[in-house]
This record gives structure tokens, C-alpha cells and sequence, in this order.
């Protein structure tokens, strides 16, 4: 252009400048977005949920947390006004009354190839089809004292692993005497003591429901033995809300504590030179029975409402990836991944106390998936209750339970 005169470039520059201005402007790509509802804190999650967000451009994951209070209010509310979430963190408690309102999709064909690697699908099945996926688990595992185990003559290096062997160390550790318990008896406060009891069910073969949910089978002589057993803790022990008992625990003044993994984070900031161990729940004799617990978690899910069901799955099939979710348990401490096998995790080697929580997952049971187990749960605690003071034999209390489950089991 440097031959052309001046006043011809000018002409042409302006050609240009005005077919430019002219040409249709390119359309920037509209950024999707997939809310996402959960429990945690958001500045845990979101680092997390970032990584997910790198792998899928043009896509933006809104995370809001749901609040203990309020949370399970919030998700019916929304589930009745068709504005659920896409994704959506479920505890197990409240999974039973969503999966019988057949509010949730059938994530079936595409969770089928983590059945093997995840524990937990009892939560969030209904005979072979799937509405959710496991994310983390929690149970109950004993906790004991190893400096109380010493001055009580108890080796504390060997943890009770039979009944009989609970109960002589609870009784050498309450012999001590001056403020000190042998074991904590959880009493006196609602959907905590049933999962206190459980474990020693579950351990001696007991059950609640059929397998097919459809007939009460709670008054058998195992659940009996299970609850007599539990009953006679209190002769070596004292009784008390699950948070009074872990504080004692926590002060030196109790022997053995049947708690949660929240302890993991409670210890280190209240109590760190708390010398303990933790152990499997005790089985009622060698040879018989086993080491199960109670266990409950968190799944989760999408809903047949949901705008974007599939990038919601893809979130979870995500989020359960075993570094995801084991980054997410490593900061929330309460909870252990829902992934087979954790118990062998490398981060687990500095940290035996945690692993053999995770070690407990891999012999655990879950409550029913009816819709009417919260009012189940209820009516074993309030007769296991009348048990604990002395108003009915344990056999009594088992059979009055059985009677009342008979009547809820064909109840929506």
C-alpha cells in the first residue's frame, strides 16, 4: 500500500473499518450451570468441584450448602415445588421417604460399574434399581482409654474383642473408682440410641425387617440376648448423652465410648494428649457372631425434576473418586469415604485409629430402607429405654417393639 496515494489508502482503511463493524459478532458459548446441594462446608467442596469444572468448560457448578436444621425441610420443600436441585446430597435418614414418592431418577445403567468399588448401595437402592450413588459412611467403632487400661492392669495393646471381654474391662476400669466409668451407656436422647443397640444386634445376628421389608422379625432370641448384653454395660458403667459420654471420654474419666469418626477431630483439638485406641465393636464370643456395627452415610442423587441429570451424574461419578472423596474425609473428619477398601489407603498408615474406622465399613449393616423407619427407630428406642430403667425385662421390650414394627411395616 505504500505506492498508493495518501487519499486512496484513507478511502480503503475506511472500506475496511466499516465491513468489519458490519460482520456478525462472534457469540461467546453460554456457560452452563448444574446447582448443586450439599451438607459440608462450601469452602471444602468448592476446591473440589473446580477440578470437575477445568474438565467440562463452559460449565459452572453452583454449590450451596444445606444446613443440618434446615436442610432436609429445604430439599421436601423444593421436591413439592418441582425446584430441586440437579445434584443433591441425601443422608440416609431421609433416603427411604424420597425413594418411595419414586421422586428420584434411576441412575442404574450408569453407576452399574461402581457397584464392585463402592460399599453403601443399600442406601439408595430398591431391589435392583439404583437411585443414587454412595459418597461417604459413617458408623460406630469402641473407643477406649489406653491410660485407664494400664492403671486398671489391661493390656493396652489388646483392645476387647468378645462380650466377655467388654465387659471385664469395663468392670476393671470402673473399679478405679474416683469419677472413673467403665463403659458409656447411651441414654436419654432420640435417633442415637437405637445406633448404640444396633451394633450389638447386627454382631449377634439379629435383624429388624425381612429381607423383602415387608414383615417385622425383631423379636428373636438373638435380639434378646443382644439387648440383655447391652443392658447389663450399665453395672460397669454409666449412662448419658452420646456428647456428655464422648466428653468424658475425652477427659480421661471413661474407659471404653462406642462413638463416631467425629471424635478423629474433636481429640486432637480438645483433648491432645489423649492416649486411646480404637477397636471393631466386640463380638459376642470367639467363634460366633462378628464385629458388625451400624452404619448410615451420605448419597448422592439427582431427581426426575432435575434440568441436567446427566452432568449431575457425572458430578457424582466425580465426586466419588477415590482421591475426591478421600480429600473430602481427610477435611470434614466425621465420615469415611464409601470406597471399598479404604482401609489399605496410604493415608491411612499414619493414622491407625482412622483405619480401623474404615476398617469397621467392611463389616457393617444398614437400617431398612421402609419409608416408615424413622417411626421405627423411635418406637425401638422408646422401649429399649423402658428397658434401660428397669420398666420391662429385655425380653419384654423386644417383644413390645416387635409389636409395634408389625403394625408400622405396612405403613407408607
Amino acid at each position: 500500500m505504500k505506492h498508493l496515494a495518501p487519499w486512496f489508502r484513507c478511502a480503503l482503511a475506511a472500506v475496511l473499518l466499516a465491513a468489519l463493524s458490519c460482520a456478525p459478532a462472534r457469540k461467546r458459548p453460554e456457560v452452563q450451570e448444574l446447582v448443586f446441594w450439599q451438607s459440608w462446608p462450601v469452602g471444602i467442596v468448592s476446591p473440589i468441584v473446580a477440578d470437575f469444572e477445568r474438565a467440562h468448560p463452559g460449565l459452572k457448578v453452583r454449590v450451596e450448602r444445606l444446613t443440618p436444621q434446615s436442610g432436609p425441610e429445604r430439599i421436601l420443600a423444593a421436591v413439592a415445588a418441582g425446584t430441586v436441585p440437579d445434584l443433591c446430597q441425601i443422608g440416609s435418614a431421609s433416603m427411604p421417604g424420597l425413594l418411595a414418592g419414586n421422586r428420584l431418577a434411576d441412575w442404574s445403567a450408569g453407576v452399574a460399574d461402581l457397584r464392585p468399588r463402592l460399599r453403601g448401595w443399600e442406601l439408595c437402592s430398591v431391589g435392583e434399581v439404583i437411585y443414587g450413588v454412595p459418597w461417604v459412611l459413617e458408623t460406630r467403632a469402641l473407643f477406649y482409654n489406653k491410660t485407664l487400661f494400664a492403671r486398671a492392669r489391661l493390656d493396652s495393646t489388646r483392645p476387647p474383642g468378645t462380650w466377655d471381654e467388654l465387659y471385664r474391662a469395663a468392670a476393671a476400669v470402673q473399679r478405679l473408682g474416683r469419677g472413673v466409668h467403665g463403659y458409656g451407656v447411651q441414654a436419654g436422647e432420640r435417633q442415637v440410641l437405637s445406633k448404640q443397640v444396633l451394633p450389638f444386634l447386627f454382631a449377634n445376628g439379629g435383624s429388624i425387617l425381612s429381607d423383602d421389608l415387608r414383615r417385622a422379625v425383631f423379636d428373636s432370641a438373638a435380639n434378646v440376648k443382644a439387648l440383655e448384653f447391652f443392658l447389663s454395660l450399665r453395672r460397669v458403667g454409666t449412662m448419658g448423652r452420646q456428647e456428655a459420654l464422648d466428653r468424658e471420654f475425652m477427659e480421661g474419666r471413661l474407659g471404653l465410648d462406642l462413638s463416631g469418626a467425629w471424635l478423629f477431630e474433636q481429640i486432637p483439638r480438645e483433648a491432645p494428649g489423649l492416649r486411646y485406641g480404637v477397636a471393631l465393636v466386640p463380638r459376642p464370643a470367639a467363634g460366633r457372631g462378628t464385629d458388625a456395627s451400624w452404619a448410615g452415610g451420605e448419597v448422592l442423587v439427582s431427581f426426575n425434576d432435575s434440568k441436567h441429570k446427566q452432568l449431575a451424574l457425572e458430578l457424582a461419578r466425580f465426586l466419588v473418586e477415590p482421591e475426591n472423596v478421600l480429600r473430602l474425609a481427610a477435611e470434614v473428619k466425621s465420615v469415611q469415604p464409601a470406597t471399598a477398601g479404604t482401609d489399605t489407603s496410604a493415608c491411612f498408615r499414619e493414622r491407625p485409629q482412622e483405619m480401623t474406622m474404615a476398617r469397621q465399613l467392611g463389616s457393617v449393616r444398614f437400617t431398612p430402607n421402609h419409608p416408615a423407619w424413622g417411626r421405627m427407630e423411635a418406637a425401638i428406642e422408646d422401649e429399649v429405654e423402658q428397658a434401660l430403667y428397669d420398666r420391662k425385662s429385655a425380653a419384654q421390650a423386644v417383644k413390645d417393639a416387635q409389636a409395634k414394627l408389625a403394625e408400622l411395616v405396612g405403613k407408607k
